[in-house]
């Protein structure tokens, strides 16, 4: 047995690096180069601009840029769902996300965004004065156009004192104080421009309330707020640059339009031709707005400090036109698309699938008030165990189907939003089919852990190789509205533990019931460390929190798995090697050079250099606040405590729904006791926990439905699940036996403490 173990390891070890290897030769990017800057810098916002905006004839003069330059679409985030042009110019000043002023929501599809809270205009000062720090040349006088400038001092020091004491402490005097004291001063013109210019005691050198006529030639960094999109604006002002100016164009807010992905491109001698990207966001095409701060900054070269959200853009080369253009205006459409269909797909399949379900369910106690009527035992019926086996393939396929569906190129369709979703149903439909039409369809186990395994692996190959997968799936990282940009996120981190705790729950129950107990242990370790290894590596997953909470649940599952009982002892040391783990990670990412560490690193680099916790401060405060902000996800706690019920009274509803499933099946009552420890270490450890349980729910729910039809198939349908029964042809008796229906019996193995 142990060489056909073996046999089947390295069998699947080898499956998986040729995989491997083979995604990394299609999806093979070109290096990234560095932007450098040999002469001033001129950053022009353009609020609400976008992709869809932008032409050779509608704005000859940045489409001219970024076919010189490069190009990208730009994440203008802060800490609200909404970005205005107040927040974002705080956030750029900072260099790390911030805001001020009431919240904008997200806006609802198909209606316009509530009205942007504003802030006041500095006011012109009369007299001139020099920026705490600068050299006597970079008083007011010395610019044409523009005079000095303060805002309210009361104003600036409670705005300034209210970032400074968020979870993540933002100070927008940054780039104003920093730039100046390096003898570069900064003219600000517009009206928001003024913010990233204000010093600590929110004092500007050069300010221009317009910014018509403004002089890029004056200072060596130069900051535009355009009120809205205006490319001939940008014409003359870019006729009076410099020749060796880099310059950069960004919609840098939404202000009056929804949420999408903007405009940004950077274009300058030092400007390589292609795709903007960044290690902030590991994803070509992409900025936000805090790498722009990195930018600015990276002008006062060793002395520019290290952005905990921001690194400075870099250059994916492409050949010369628009390619890089065309990838970018793809990135922003798809995101565009998928979030907006996101709730309603989601809603529409879900109430589909529990129509459908609903359905048998009426069948069958149709079936049975007829059997009882004529006064016989109810048939069973192949059709309504098909039909159930069905939908639940459709249901349990539905999560990774919206990865997959990134690989068909929907948004070219005339009617995307409609091809979208349609692609994802039809790639659920063609899993499932394969999971109910394969092989493996001979044992019972086949169908569900098939889905199972496709949807682990392909979520584990996804973080690895940094596919857009992940980004641009209905349920996946929602970079626009405050997820991340790559790794791991709650939501694919959920299907991965439910995944991975099953397979190794049900693997581990077929070599236990031969008396295989090592080797049962074996495969649940192997299949951790395969998912904890690349769910906690910084340069894949990323995920801080997937090892904190799936390494318990392993744990447990192995020492179930080997024979031996969980005491309180073992349950101390495994929740305390668990925290040494997330530890050991992030103090080796803290030992990478800053601009190549992840949110790991930068945890381990604020407790180490300052005391501050702010991290597990943001987590908590970010998971209540989602937790408590509709009355639906104020419900995900009860799904927890039916999980928990479920598990400890099998004998009482709802227990009793799958007591005779888990009796039935070895180890799958101790799997489902591992998914739900990890469900509830998720729900307390992320910064949107209150997601886990309900997107792990929605794949093991139908894998359950699945599994329980092709077991009443199955001639053993009163035994235990073995090996050898599954493949045991059945004796006359036991046909005739199968075709009665027979009350579940109660479980025999409740899962173990």
């Amino acid at each position: 047995m142990f060489r056909r173990w073996l046999a089947w390891v390295l069998g699947c070890a080898i499956a998986g690096v040729a995989i491997s290897y083979l995604i990394s030769w299609i999806v093979a990017w070109p290096a990234a180069k560095p932007v450098s800057q040999p002469g001033p810098l001129i950053v022009v916002s353009q609020p609400t601009l976008s992709w869809d905006q932008v032409s050779p004839t509608r704005t000859p003069t940045l489409w001219r840029l970024a076919t010189e330059g490069a190009a990208g679409s730009l994440a203008t985030r802060t800490l609200t769902p909404h970005s205005c042009s107040s927040q974002a110019w705080l956030t750029f000043a900072a260099g790390t996300r911030t805001t001020y002023g009431p919240a904008v929501p997200m806006t609802p599809p198909g209606q316009k965004p509530l009205r942007c809270p504003s802030l006041p205009a500095p006011t012109p000062s009369t007299t001139g004065f020099t920026t705490s720090g600068a050299t006597p040349t970079q008083s007011s006088p010395a610019v044409a156009g523009t005079g000095p400038a303060a805002y309210d001092q009361s104003a600036w020091t409670r705005w300034r004192s209210l970032a400074l004491k968020r979870p993540v402490p933002a100070d927008i005097a940054s780039m104003g104080t920093r730039l100046p004291r390096a003898g570069q001063c900064i003219t600000a013109a517009g009206r928001y421009a003024g913010l990233a210019a204000a010093d600590q005691t929110g004092r500007i050198a050069h300010y221009s309330p317009s910014a018509v006529g403004v002089d890029p030639t004056a200072c060596p960094v130069t900051l535009v707020d355009l009120p809205a999109p205006n490319d001939t604006e940008l014409g003359k002002l870019l006729a009076r640059a410099p020749a060796n100016a880099t310059v950069v164009v960004a919609g840098l807010a939404d202000d009056t339009g929804p949420e999408v992905l903007h405009t940004v491109v950077i274009s300058g001698p030092g400007v390589p031709h292609g795709l903007l990207t960044s290690v902030s966001t590991q994803q070509p095409g992409i900025l936000q707005t805090t790498d722009l701060s990195a930018l600015v900054l990276d002008r006062l070269g060793a002395a520019a400090p290290h952005l905990p959200e921001g690194r400075p853009p870099m250059v994916q080369p492409r050949a010369a036109g628009t390619s890089a253009i065309t990838d970018a205006r793809t990135i922003a459409l798809q995101l565009r698309i998928e979030h907006g269909l996101t709730g309603d797909f989601i809603v529409r399949f879900v109430a589909a699938m529990v129509t459908l379900f609903a359905v048998g369910v009426v069948w069958w106690l149709i079936r049975r008030y007829r059997a009882r009527r004529r006064g016989v035992p109810a048939e069973r019926s192949r059709l309504l165990r098909g039909w159930f086996a069905g939908v639940g393939a459709l249901t349990a396929s539905m999560p990774v189907a919206t990865w997959l569906v990134g690989l068909v190129p929907w948004w070219q369709a005339s009617e995307p939003r409609t091809a979208l979703g349609w692609s994802i149903v039809g790639i659920a439909m063609v899993i499932g089919l394969l999971a109910l039409a394969g092989p493996w369809r001979r044992h019972p186990l086949g169908p569900p852990l098939f889905i199972a395994a496709v949807t682990g692996s392909v979520l584990l190959l996804d973080a690895v190789h940094g596919t857009p997968l992940q980004l641009t799936s209905i349920m996946g990282l929602q970079p626009v509205y405050g997820g991340r940009f790559y790794g791991m996120g709650n939501v694919g981190g959920a299907l991965l533990s439910t995944s991975g705790l099953l397979i190794a729950a049900c693997l581990a129950g077929v070599l236990q019931s031969r008396g295989h107990q090592r080797l049962a242990a074996a495969t649940v370790i192997l299949i951790a460390l395969v998912t904890l290894l690349i769910d906690g590596t910084p340069i894949w997953g990323a995920d801080g929190a997937g090892p904190l909470t799936m390494f318990p649940a392993f744990a447990y599952l192995a020492l179930n798995a080997a024979g031996i009982a969980l005491t309180w002892r073992r349950a101390a040391l495994i929740i305390g090697s668990a925290v040494v783990i997330v530890g050991i990670v992030g103090v080796l990412d803290y030992l990478r050079p800053p601009e190549y560490r992840t949110h790991l690193g930068d945890f381990v680099s604020q407790v180490r250099n300052h005391g501050q916790f702010t991290g597990v401060e943001r987590i908590v405060k970010a998971n209540w606040t989602m937790l408590t902000s509709t009355w639906y996800t104020a419900l995900v706690p009860l799904i927890l405590v039916l999980a928990v019920v479920a598990l400890l009274a099998p004998s009482r509803r709802p227990g009793s729904l799958i007591a005779d499933l888990v009796d039935r099946v070895p180890m799958l009552g101790q799997g489902l006791a591992a998914i739900t420890v990890c469900w509830l270490l998720g729900f307390v450890a992320n910064d949107s926990g209150v997601s886990i349980p309900p997107t792990g729910m929605l794949l093991l729910a139908p894998l359950l439905i699945l599994l329980a039809a092709r077991m009443s198939s199955e001639t053993h349908a009163r035994r235990r699940l073995t090996g050898t029964l599954a493949h045991r042809r059945p004796s006359p008796e036991q046909a005739d036996e199968s075709q009665v229906d027979e009350p579940g019996a109660a479980a025999s193995d409740a899962p173990s403490a």
